[in-house]
């Protein structure tokens, strides 16, 4: 269920990053970032390894109290989400209200450049 969550924010943030120059530009920087993490401790930067690092990211992020800015749009979805994997989230405050289109945080852009490496490792387009 993770790693869904995961493909589904990394699409979601790729597809966004692509009309942003900067969006774009923080996305290549986290990938370069990622590559360069990896390649250090010796591991190659494959399907296999990059799905291990985007599900170990994931769950970090979302034990932190991190959710998907997209998801928070809907929060009836996201509770529901996050209970079909044990996670339980902290309520959204009465007088926060969500914006109509979310912005890219640091871990929804850290995801879209997983999901810029694994088109990469795969030779395709899409994630």
């Amino acid at each position: 269920m993770v790693l869904r969550l995961a493909g589904e924010v990394g699409q979601a943030s790729l597809a966004m990053a692509a009309s942003s120059p900067g969006a774009r530009a923080s996305v290549d920087q986290h990938a370069a970032e990622i590559r360069g993490t990896l390649t250090s401790c010796g591991r190659p930067v494959t399907t296999a390894t990059l799905l291990s690092y985007a599900e170990g990211f994931t769950e970090a992020a979302i034990a932190r109290g991190w959710w998907p800015p997209h998801r928070q749009l809907d929060e009836t979805v996201a509770r529901a989400d996050a209970s079909l994997v044990g996670i339980s989230r902290p309520e959204a405050s009465a007088d926060a209200s969500p914006s109509p289109s979310p912005q890219l945080d640091w871990e929804s852009l850290r995801l879209a450049a997983i999901c810029l490496l694994l088109n990469e490792a795969q030779g395709r387009g899409d994630c």
